[in-house]
């Protein structure tokens, strides 16, 4: 197994992608590099030392040695890195080097493309403060901001489906008619069984290849814009982790149906108009031209466990679209709702002095 590290080719620092500039930045000396112009470092820079200058494949003959229980060395501090099959990028615990293990990257697990971070750190950490300010609920933990620790950038690896599709749907549909006269009431229901079909292209319909993220979540941070994908290039995983794939694309693929199928359904569903109540009856699709390809797409996740519980916040880092649940602290809550109960029983007294003269 492989580490690739990129380093500062003026002092030597790692260098990690900034969202904001879309570059790879050294917070040593603070320069900035386009990731292509690193390649060309070296006819940049006559006096350069090293024949290139972009980043450097530190493999286990060179100083990334991997120790009898599994674990790897860093090649910056030398200290322990563990880290699991499924880990693509990852940092240092003790020099916070940024290493990027290029075998789980590779073959069948390299991804087709990838949407680069947009949204920086900070800014993620602002919108995640901003939304649990004023909730008073919150455990002791986040009223102190040390949640803010919890929050990573993640990319989150993606099956991407496409297609050409044919759906026709039946719906029953009802009208009622009512009306009354001197004596009785008239309800008059007509039943209708509405048949619609149509042609429909699928661009792009993601589905997460990641069994560490819940699908409401991923769903529920979307839409991305795929005009922002670009090809895979390692460099854009710097300062990020990254795990590849352990959904693979057969089992995606069940999902990515029920989308269709759900989609489709919705679109022809509101053709069918007029009607008091109408609720599907058969569906039916057909496909054509699939095609499935490997993404690695940008989130903000928090994930925290309170009361055995784990809670999950996202926050999309391409388009800053935040959803998540947040934990609910049980003493201030009974502490809030005795309160409220309190204050209900009193103003029922005022209440009630004030209508009978008297204490109720």
């Amino acid at each position: 197994m492989d580490f690739v590290e990129y380093k500062c080719p003026c002092c030597g620092a790692a260098l990690k992608f900034s969202s904001g500039a879309q570059k790879l930045k050294c917070d040593s000396c603070g320069n900035k590099y386009d990731v292509e112009a690193l390649k060309e470092w070296k006819e940049a820079d006559g006096n350069a030392p090293e024949p290139e200058l972009h980043w450097e494949f530190q493999k286990e003959a060179q100083g990334a040695k991997r120790t009898a229980d599994g674990k790897y060395i860093c090649p910056s501090c030398a200290g322990e890195i563990e880290v699991d099959e499924d880990t693509v990028s990852t940092k240092c615990p003790y020099c916070d080097n940024v290493v990027v293990i290029r075998a789980t990257a590779s073959g069948e697990f390299e991804p087709d493309a990838m949407i680069p971070f947009q949204v920086e750190a900070g800014d993620a950490r602002q919108r995640l403060e901003n939304f649990c300010r004023g909730k008073r609920l919150l455990p002791r933990d986040f009223k102190n901001k040390s949640y803010l620790k919890n929050l990573k950038g993640y990319y989150v690896p993606y099956w991407l489906f496409d297609c050409d599709a044919r759906a026709d749907m039946s719906f029953r549909a009802t009208r009622v008619h009512t009306w009354s006269d001197s004596e009785y009431d008239y309800v008059d229901t007509s039943h209708y069984l509405v048949h619609r079909g149509g042609e429909m292209e699928f661009y792009h319909v993601p589905v997460d290849g990641s069994t560490e993220m819940d699908d409401r979540t991923t769903e529920s941070i979307e839409p991305f814009d795929y005009a922002g994908l670009t090809d895979f290039n390692p460099a854009y995983l710097a300062g990020y982790e990254t795990d590849k794939y352990d959904v693979d694309k057969k089992t995606a693929e069940v999902r990515a149906k029920e989308r269709l199928y759900n989609t489709a359904e919705t679109a022809l569903r509101n053709t069918v108009t007029g009607y008091g109540s109408v609720v599907a009856q058969r569906r039916q699709m057909g496909t054509k031209g699939g095609r499935v390809s490997y993404a690695l797409l940008p989130v903000w996740l928090f994930e925290t466990i309170y009361d055995k519980k784990k809670y999950q916040f996202a926050i999309n880092g391409q388009t800053g679209r935040m959803v998540g649940e947040l934990p609910v602290d049980k003493g201030a809550y009974w502490k809030y709702l005795c309160g409220f109960t309190a204050l209900g029983t009193a103003v029922c007294s005022l209440i009630g002095i004030w209508l009978f003269g008297g204490v109720l």
